[in-house]
């Protein structure tokens, strides 16, 4: 026990509280959280914005919705779209590159992307439950693999059947969902759907292979960028229906620094297009999951300066307006002596000491006092390491 608190003190010094652990460290805020638990748990659809200042626990909160998303039996990804991500929010095939690399399943901590969320989906559909349930027979048509009656996007299908099917080279079918490389479709069309081919020979001698034919006969059936991005919107509703019918409750999106549209973004035509999609996810016609999207109380304002600076006064934006919000109220001092309490029972448990003396509390309490001088958008992060400053030199001085 004492190895694993220690981890977890190591983790903190940097005052964030470490991964599988957050919803431990949070403290405060108690209806604001239940309002969002309860959120989790009814399976509540639509996006929300989350709006708190730099500093005050934006990534805090959305790294506790994707712990609670995880446990209550959702996917969830989460995307940072900072200028390191190399994610345009104009481009939906980006963000749809993103979205399948921060791809987790319950139970699988540690493990997101293509690779963990398709195995884990076939590993699944090979369980008799899941295979002869309802949703993978609309998959699979019945498991002839020719046709899917539910999955939107042609590329997605031939992906999952071509994983399924384990006759193909997983890490291209992962490194062409990822976006990351330019693929000609007649190499994609040999190796995911030719060399496939073999493995449902059998399906396809018993059901025709017509369906399958005018299934791979859409134009471009492998790109996600063209005639409006139709199939990456499309693919992401597919997402979420490979999880459903693996016995998932759906899919959760969590867009940390979502501010960075504004400054990452420089072309204003491209914002539009930006903000449009924003639209769509609230909107709920093009993906049907639940979002969240973290930014500060300004960002509406200065979401609306940036377009009518430009002279862009589309009626649509106004929508902006009427964006559901969930704001987070910052933490007061007594909400920092509970989180300092929690720091300090784990420092105790890590280092084998009493931290119960009535000196280790006056001299928290008087840490805490100084931190709450401090900006309110790092006090949080600052009392953490304070505390644990004061902690690591009073086993010095002992």
């Amino acid at each position: 026990m004492s190895v694993d608190a220690r981890r977890l003190i190591e983790s903190l010094r940097s005052g964030i509280p470490p991964e599988g652990h957050v919803r431990y460290f949070t403290v405060g805020r108690l209806s604001e959280i239940t309002e969002l638990t309860t959120r989790l748990q009814q399976g509540e659809s639509g996006a929300l914005l989350l709006k708190a200042n730099y500093g005050s626990g934006k990534s805090h909160l959305l790294r506790f919705i994707r712990e609670t998303a995880l446990k209550e039996g959702f996917a969830v990804s989460t995307i940072t779209l900072d200028a390191k991500s190399a994610v345009r929010f104009n481009r939906m095939d980006q963000i749809l590159g993103a979205i399948w690399q921060g791809l987790e399943v319950p139970n699988q901590l540690g493990n997101k992307g293509v690779y963990p969320f398709f195995d884990w989906i076939c590993q699944q559909a090979r369980n008799s439950k899941i295979s002869s349930g309802e949703e993978w027979q609309k998959i699979t048509n019945k498991n002839y693999w020719n046709y899917s009656k539910i999955i939107e996007s042609p590329a997605i299908f031939i992906a999952i059947r071509a994983w399924f099917s384990s006759r193909c080279d997983k890490n291209l079918i992962q490194d062409w969902l990822y976006q990351k490389s330019t693929y000609k479709t007649t190499y994609l069309y040999h190796e995911l759907v030719n060399k496939v081919n073999a493995s449902y020979r059998y399906e396809f001698s018993l059901n025709g292979n017509l369906n399958w034919t005018a299934y791979t006969s859409k134009p471009q059936i492998f790109s996600f960028s063209s005639q409006g991005y139709i199939q990456s919107w499309a693919a992401l509703r597919d997402i979420k229906t490979l999880a459903c019918a693996a016995g998932l409750r759906g899919l959760i999106i969590l867009f940390d620094e979502f501010e960075d549209i504004l400054s990452n973004i420089p072309n204003i035509g491209h914002q539009e297009i930006a903000f449009q999609n924003l639209f769509q996810f609230f909107i709920g016609k093009q993906f049907q999951g639940t979002s969240f999207f973290a930014v500060t109380p300004e960002f509406i304002d200065k979401c609306k300066f940036r377009l009518f600076s430009k002279n862009r006064w589309d009626s649509s934006y106004f929508q902006l307006d009427n964006l559901p919000t969930f704001e987070m109220t910052p933490l007061d001092l007594a909400d920092l002596q509970e989180l300092a309490k929690k720091v300090k029972d784990i420092h105790g448990i890590a280092y084998e000491w009493n931290t119960n003396s009535s000196f280790i509390e006056s001299g928290i309490i008087s840490v805490i006092q100084q931190t709450g001088n401090i900006a309110v958008q790092d006090r949080t992060r600052q009392t953490i390491r304070a505390v644990i400053s004061f902690l690591d030199e009073q086993i010095e001085e002992n």
